[in-house]
């Protein structure tokens, strides 16, 4: 969803370059808002990768039998047990040893993130359109009121279904967050940077990825961990005091004079002339109503004969992108012997993936690199199910493996916006982040399997973006192409 409506907002840019000729491309307004806004990113990463270090993978024993008084083995489970207990190295409390989340109650561990990233999209819808029906300002405003004050709330939780309804909002709100804040970010830049922007806006959710080992290092216990992750986010407050509506937005809705006191505003700041600016925002908005007259297609039209093969590629690339980044992120940190270096290193070996991302499909084309990467990555996890578990083999493989989902997610983003046509360009990017969050949805039940077995884990993270790989060949390579406009252009 965050991706449709950032599609939707440079298709229009794209046609009208009024803002960034009255704001230039890149100023000094741009870069502060871009760069307070971004920050929101950090607790995006926090709150999807706290699960890493709530749900490790940890020794236990029946400590208690219903007829006889012997004791179990490790990390058996008994019919006639009825009290397990647990090796408290390397933490004191978990969720698993809070609600005994182990044997026929193991999948309640997978069940509890999987409910977060269920809302996380259904944030994406709610919050996509209240963005679009109250502002981006108001809306932005309401989600981290909500993301501050349920991340005070989830520590409390007496027992797992209140921990676990928490979360699904907590999603809700972190998804307001996300959809809002990257809108913001594509309507505040102007196109020649929006590109590199867009790269550098995930970067603050990356940080968030790296310091979560740090928080869990010094909290050992669930409650104090989950406390120490909601007490950052107070920062977000200044939000309310320094945020300005988005002045396209106000153009786009009629709010002219509101929009041209802002406009005003950062022309100052980047040193440009403030003269006749209510009357090109005038014009511009009395464009953008006559534009947004005409027909319109439904999401029915992406499984036309000549989109159904990139329609269903995508959704099958995007799924499995999902799937392994999500899911291979708690993998390793459930398999490594030192889970905190790990983590923390498959978070950094994201920052040099993600900037290289735009060199590597300019260079070798979109097909090309989305392909390699996908391989890449499923090799690197099947290998990592046949070395030894040595650390600095599994630091080294998992540090990789994450790398090339990384580079994946950068690449299929830009691949997939220009496989269709203008006139169905921004459902087509809806259809496959929906799909991403759903491999995203699927992944804590398939990592989670390493406690029981490493084998079948390994084969479905390794095999999935091998195949994900080869349904990539099936596609066009879209590099030096022109956009095609209708579907007739195909």
């Amino acid at each position: 969803m965050v991706i449709r409506i950032a599609t939707q907002i440079t298709n229009s840019v794209q046609r009208e370059d009024g803002f960034a000729n009255l704001l230039g491309h890149i100023g000094k307004w741009q870069i502060l808002v871009c760069a307070t806004v971004s920050l929101v990113k950090l607790s995006s990463g926090w709150v999807q990768m706290a699960i890493l270090f709530l749900t490790p993978k940890l020794n236990f024993w029946c400590a208690e039998f219903s007829n006889s008084s012997r004791f179990g083995d490790n990390s058996t489970c008994y019919d006639d047990c009825l009290r397990y207990e647990y090796d408290p190295s390397p933490f004191e409390n978990t969720i698993i040893t809070e609600w005994d989340l182990v044997c026929s109650r193991s999948w309640m561990a997978s069940f509890t993130q999987m409910v977060l990233q269920l809302g996380v999209l259904i944030g994406s819808i709610i919050f996509g359109f209240l963005s679009d029906r109250y502002g981006r300002k108001n809306t932005f405003l309401f989600s981290i009121g909500t993301l501050i004050v349920l991340g005070f709330g989830v520590p409390f939780s007496p027992d797992y279904i209140t921990f676990t309804v928490l979360r699904f909002f907590l999603g809700i709100a972190t998804s307001g967050t996300m959809v809002v804040s990257f809108v913001l970010i594509m309507e505040t830049a102007g196109p020649n940077f929006r590109e590199i922007l867009g790269c550098l806006f995930h970067i603050p959710f990356i940080i968030g990825h790296m310091t979560v080992p740090l928080f869990a290092f010094y909290f050992r216990r669930w409650d104090t961990y989950s406390m120490a992750l909601a007490i950052p986010p107070l920062i977000y407050l200044g939000y309310f005091f320094l945020l300005t509506e988005s002045p396209r937005w106000l153009v786009s809705v009629g709010r002219v004079k509101e929009a041209t006191k802002i406009v005003k505003r950062a022309c100052e700041m980047n040193n440009l002339p403030t003269a006749k600016i209510e009357e090109s925002l005038t014009k511009m908005a009395q464009n953008i109503q006559t534009s947004s007259t005409g027909p319109k297609l439904n999401y029915t039209a992406l499984f036309r004969k000549s989109l159904l093969l990139k329609t269903l590629c995508c959704c099958i690339m995007w799924t499995i992108s999902g799937l392994t980044f999500f899911g291979f992120n708690q993998y390793i940190s459930q398999t490594s012997p030192d889970p905190f270096i790990s983590v923390a290193a498959a978070g950094a070996i994201q920052i040099p993936s993600n900037l290289s991302s735009i060199w590597l499909i300019k260079r070798f084309g979109r097909k090309v690199t989305t392909t390699v990467f996908f391989t890449l990555g499923g090799i690197c996890v099947l290998i990592l199910g046949v070395v030894p578990n040595k650390f600095w083999i599994t630091l080294t493989l998992g540090t990789l493996g994450v790398s090339c989902s990384a580079i994946v997610a950068a690449t299929i983003y830009i691949f997939t916006s220009e496989l269709f046509p203008t006139v169905v360009r921004n459902m087509a990017m809806g259809s496959s982040s929906m799909s991403m969050r759903i491999g995203s949805m699927i992944a804590p039940f398939i990592s989670n399997l390493s406690m029981k077995t490493s084998v079948l884990p390994t084969l479905i993270f390794g095999f999935a973006p091998i195949l994900a790989g080869l349904v990539c060949l099936l596609l066009p390579e879209t590099k030096g192409t022109t956009l095609p406009d209708s579907i007739e252009d195909e």
